[in-house]
């Protein structure tokens, strides 16, 4: 039999022994460079274990902190005529990771993302690897398909019965995407003729994000029609004031288009007046506008869900995923009430040769987008919530929520701490009072916050407030982070603190 065996093969490899010896190059050097790559991966691999472990130990730091002349230095940066070997590229990679912020650690409540799960970790692994744009079904029939079922889901949270939406480069993008929709659904021809003579402005609170001043100067609407509305010492837009200023608007000869009410805010996590907001916008037929980019989780929310309850009323609403969900930058979406205003504003081009007319034409969501590539965000999202369902976001979020009554009644319970404002969501604002009383205040504060940042074993930010006053910020959005973490930051803070 083995003879049989080899007089075929002798014979095949006689008469194909080009082609067969091709073939064998060309695996050979296929194992080979699978080899290299799992032997790449498997470093690396290494590499973010000890890295994520060491997260759990409070003796690690959140930062190695270095000024940014002797963080240059450190690192001497370079690009050589001659490529590295994977050693010298690994190297890299371990200073990156040694010198960056920990976002993951328990002591990262800095800004408003933070925190790890795998399951995203795994979304953006794999969304990286087929590397697709989501320009267009043709070319990500799954993901364009996730996205939408992502888009109907919220929809339906917000209560949303016919709405539309897409995921966008972030909240900024979606509050100026808002904009244009409103700009587009108020003002006739607009989108072939311009602003024209139509003065148009757009109204939010003076505590809203700084994207809606970048937005309004990219859109040529300008930043005197930005109109900012007054806000109570909480950081609530004042509903008055607003109606007053719609009408001082018209009065001037402008031309408003849209109300945007903030839903936490990013300083004090203040929730504008939704209701109220609302119908004022019915009585003067204007666009309404919520940016939930942070505060929208409560979405999911048993214990604050009901402050949405007329969200369903408004014509947008932007909502970030990766600001307290642990996705990663970025997962950002704006919703909107009707299905396919945002394609009205936006559709223009690219019919000749990318968006074509065929059975899969409705799924495409390029001629909907500002951007052509576009790269999937849906699947770390779409894994995480799999993962959690319905449910354990909801227990996400209301326990973050938990974790700052904690927080806030170890500040009201002790004499050197001063709470700045009632927290609404997930910020609170307070303030270190100094031993010494001829100290100024806001200095000692700023001053106490660099050195527990030059410390490098917590990050927190601080922010001021209308009438001057410095404080630290501190936000809720870490999985990681327990109340064990939050009374440890608290009581180094209080040594730090001691004149």
């Amino acid at each position: 039999m083995e003879g049989y065996i080899s007089i075929i093969f002798y014979c095949c490899f006689d008469r194909y022994s080009d082609k067969l010896s091709l073939l064998l190059s060309k695996i050979i050097v296929g194992i080979g460079m699978l080899y290299n790559c799992l032997e790449a991966w498997n470093e690396l691999g290494e590499m973010i274990n000890t890295y994520l472990q060491e997260n759990l130990d409070p003796a690690t730091p959140v930062i190695n902190y270095q000024s940014a002349k002797e963080l240059k230095s450190t690192l001497k940066l370079r690009l050589d005529n001659i490529g590295s070997d994977r050693q010298a590229v690994m190297a890299e990679v371990q200073n990156y990771l040694k010198y960056s912020v920990r976002t993951t650690h328990p002591q990262f409540n800095n800004q408003l993302n933070g925190g790890f799960n795998i399951e995203a970790l795994i979304g953006e692994v794999v969304s990286f690897i087929t590397n697709t744009s989501m320009a267009t079904f043709e070319i990500a029939p799954v993901a364009t398909l996730i996205e939408t079922k992502l888009i109907n889901e919220l929809n339906d949270k917000i209560g949303y019965t016919n709405g539309g939406g897409l995921m966008v480069t972030g909240g900024s993008n979606a509050n100026m995407l808002a904009i244009h929709c409103a700009r587009n659904s108020h003002i006739a021809d607009v989108k072939f003729k311009g602003n024209q003579q139509f003065n148009p402005c757009v109204f939010v609170s003076e505590e809203a994000h700084y994207s809606f001043k970048k937005a309004v100067m990219l859109m040529g609407i300008g930043l005197d029609n930005l109109i900012l509305i007054k806000s109570d010492r909480e950081g609530k837009m004042s509903s008055s004031d607003l109606e007053a200023k719609i009408l001082a608007a018209k009065a001037d000869g402008k031309t408003p288009i849209m109300i945007a009410s903030t839903f936490g805010t990013t300083v004090k996590g203040a929730l504008d007046p939704i209701r109220e907001n609302q119908e004022i916008a019915e009585k003067h037929h204007l666009w309404h506008h919520i940016d939930g980019a942070w505060g929208g989780a409560a979405l999911f929310s048993q214990k604050i869900g009901d402050r949405l309850q007329d969200a369903h009323k408004a014509d947008s609403f932007t909502f970030d995923a990766h600001k307290l969900f642990g996705t990663g930058l970025i997962t950002s979406f704006l919703l909107t009430k009707r299905e396919g205003v945002i394609k009205a504003a936006n559709s223009g081009g690219g019919s000749e040769y990318l968006f074509h007319h065929y059975e899969n034409a409705d799924f495409d969501t390029g001629p909907s987008s500002l951007q052509c590539g576009r790269k999937v965000d849906s699947l770390k999202f779409w894994l995480t919530w799999k993962s959690l369902g319905h449910a354990g976001l909801t227990k996400f979020i209301d326990e973050q929520l938990e974790k700052v009554s904690f927080f806030r009644n170890f500040i009201l319970e002790h004499p050197r701490l001063k709470l700045v404002c009632e927290p609404e969501y997930l910020n609170i604002c307070f303030q270190v009072i100094p031993k010494n009383s001829s100290l100024e205040i806001n200095q000692y504060n700023l001053d106490l916050r660099f050195e527990m940042v030059k410390t490098g074993r917590f990050l927190v930010n601080y922010s001021s407030d209308k009438d001057g006053t410095l404080f630290f910020r501190h936000v809720f959005c870490n999985n990681a982070t327990t109340n064990e973490d939050l009374e440890y930051f608290l009581t180094e803070l209080l040594k730090l603190a001691q004149y």
